[in-house]
């Protein structure tokens, strides 16, 4: 590495590539967890005259709120970014490895596999304790509104957040991070086993949703999200996953039956024959998806991230 010839990094103000340089290892995931709580409090701060306004619909309050609870994690991984940028090797947050049959069949195949597994996640909200009533009426606050603010809040600030958050940042980054002191009985040079990032990066993205109900599905529709993302590197088909998932919901909440509505699941409103079809063919759904992501050619264990060279690499390269 050549201290006194850094590599000249340009301005780059795209929201992906820009945090390109920053691979939290574990320790920084706790910094980001600690900087999405300050984010919290922040937005509950800029938004507690709406709360006690009269006449403030709560969709309105989370529309400001949800992207300002953000803010201090964005900053953070930033600052943190542009610092390593000028030496440090660089995986792009952002990729394009969808195999032999191109990104218009993954984004198809993704989608409707998303819709499949939430099919078959209604049996596991089936055994899920009753929903407490405060959770209910909040859902039902953030229902309220117009439509058009639902869809922005829920199916195009969450998606895009969360995404860049749980795969783009902590995902990457529990991937692909930098082993300070490698451990002699292990071969790899950066990075943990990409079945407990994926896990660990789930479980974090169950923990923002912050109740037990919707943790559960959402660790194991994380668990999705992240094995995609590992095998293609694209954070654009797991926000398109994620905004499909929660377009079907807010969809049902707003135009559902009232029997939908209020059931704990779909198990509880057809008949368990047609369930068990819709099940079986969910299956099938996903274990395509499965297969053919398993013959994308994988161009490095710890994922198909894009590697963007460091100073060291470009000097390697060139002797």
């Amino acid at each position: 590495m050549s201290f006194f010839k850094p590599r000249k990094v340009e301005k780059n103000y795209d929201l992906l590539s820009a945090y390109s340089w920053y691979t939290p290892d574990v320790g920084g995931l706790f910094a980001i967890l600690g900087w999405f709580l300050a984010g919290m409090i922040l937005a509950s701060i800029v938004v507690m005259p709406l709360m006690f306004g009269d006449g403030v619909q709560m969709c309105y309050v989370m529309m400001i709120m949800y992207p300002l609870q953000f803010l201090p994690v964005l900053i953070f991984a930033k600052v943190k970014s542009t610092r390593n940028a000028i030496f440090d090797r660089g995986y792009a947050l952002d990729s394009s490895h969808f195999g032999s049959r191109g990104g218009l069949f993954m984004a198809v195949t993704v989608a409707v596999a998303t819709i499949a597994t939430a099919m078959m996640l209604e049996s596991v909200n089936h055994f899920l304790p009753d929903t407490e009533g405060t959770v209910i009426e909040q859902m039902e606050q953030m229902m309220q509104g117009p439509l058009w603010v639902n869809l922005l809040t829920m199916c195009i600030m969450a998606p895009i957040f969360e995404e860049w958050l749980c795969r783009g940042l902590i995902l990457r980054g529990l991937l692909n991070y930098a082993h300070k002191t490698p451990d002699a009985e292990d071969t790899r040079t950066r990075g943990m086993s990409p079945a407990l990032a994926i896990t660990i990066s789930a479980i974090f993205f169950a923990a923002i949703h912050g109740n037990i109900w919707q943790g559960v599905t959402a660790f194991a529709i994380g668990c999705l999200f992240g094995y995609v993302y590992y095998k293609t590197g694209s954070l654009k088909l797991t926000m398109l996953m994620h905004c499909t998932n929660n377009t079907m919901a807010v969809l049902i909440g707003k135009f559902g039956s009232e029997s939908m509505k209020d059931a704990k699941s779909l198990v509880e409103v057809i008949p368990a024959w047609e369930y068990a079809i819709i099940f079986a063919v969910s299956a099938a759904v996903l274990f395509f998806l499965l297969s053919y992501l398993r013959s994308i050619p994988q161009e490095d264990p710890q994922g198909n991230c894009d590697v963007i060279p460091s100073i060291d690499d470009t000097a390697a390269d060139r002797s």
